[in-house]
């Protein structure tokens, strides 16, 4: 078992490894190396690279992870910023999580507006993708620069939505949010909604996920947007330290 957990920390570290750099650098027998990695792809936690011989993280130890963040960490954690952010603002906050093997975010919760009409938040409970509305480009925008260009490179041009979109515009927009340090979004994902996200990050300085404050376009304005805007990054860049990020790199930097 302690085998098991060192190697867990590797691919923690690293999300890839083959198995004679990971002998040498656990300290693990190469045979034993050998039988672990692919004992653990066979449970689903680990799977192949494109290079032989080598794993990363599968998708059942990426969902592991995140469910324990959301159900121990991060969930819990955000719970009071997301609330003191809903109050600030008067709309609802939703917290969602980003999972780097999918390539897609998840709503774990949200502290909903007191207005009768409101943002219906649970639409954003399934796996969504990146590229539509601030609740996806909250955490697009902020990626590091080759795992960025990995996602858009995958999308077609033009971008099919409810609003039509180019590689090149999707991009500027990408770099105009980056600059400023949230993003803001109109009726992208869902008719008549606007949303202001922001990223959050790990310890290891990693956009793990996003804070989102959205309403109906009826209740908008761009001062509303802009102060949205600071207070939504402010409590991201909250929960992010809370998280264990030292704030040595700006929040708005990939």
């Amino acid at each position: 078992m302690a085998r098991w957990v060192r190697v867990l920390e590797a691919f923690a570290a690293e999300g890839e490894w083959g198995v004679r750099d990971l002998a040498r650098a656990s300290g693990i027998p190469r045979s034993a190396a050998h039988r672990i990695l692919h004992d653990m792809a066979g449970l689903g936690l680990l799977a192949a690279a494109d290079e032989p011989g080598r794993f990363r993280v599968g998708a059942d130890l990426a969902r592991i992870g995140i469910l324990v963040a959301d159900h121990l960490d991060v969930r819990r954690v955000g719970r009071p910023i997301l609330e003191e952010a809903a109050g600030a603002i008067g709309e609802t906050v939703v917290l969602a999580l980003y999972d780097p093997v999918r390539r897609q975010f998840s709503a774990v919760d949200a502290v909903e507006t007191s207005h009768p009409i409101r943002y219906l938040w649970e639409s954003l409970r399934d796996w969504s993708d990146l590229h539509l509305g601030s609740s996806g480009k909250g955490i697009l925008a902020f990626l590091a620069a080759d795992e960025q260009a990995a996602i858009l490179d995958r999308l077609p041009d033009p971008i099919p939505g409810r609003v039509p979109l180019t590689k090149a515009r999707l991009r500027r927009d990408l770099d105009a949010a980056r600059a400023r340090g949230y993003v803001v979004s109109h009726g992208e994902r869902f008719d008549g909604a606007v949303g202001v996200s922001a990223p959050i990050r790990d310890a290891r300085g990693r956009v793990v996920g996003d804070l989102i404050a959205t309403w109906p376009d009826n209740r908008t304005s761009d001062d509303k947007e802009a102060g949205a805007g600071l207070v939504v990054r402010a409590a991201a860049d909250t929960l992010s330290r809370r998280l264990g990020w030292s704030g040595e790199q700006k929040s708005h930097e990939p």
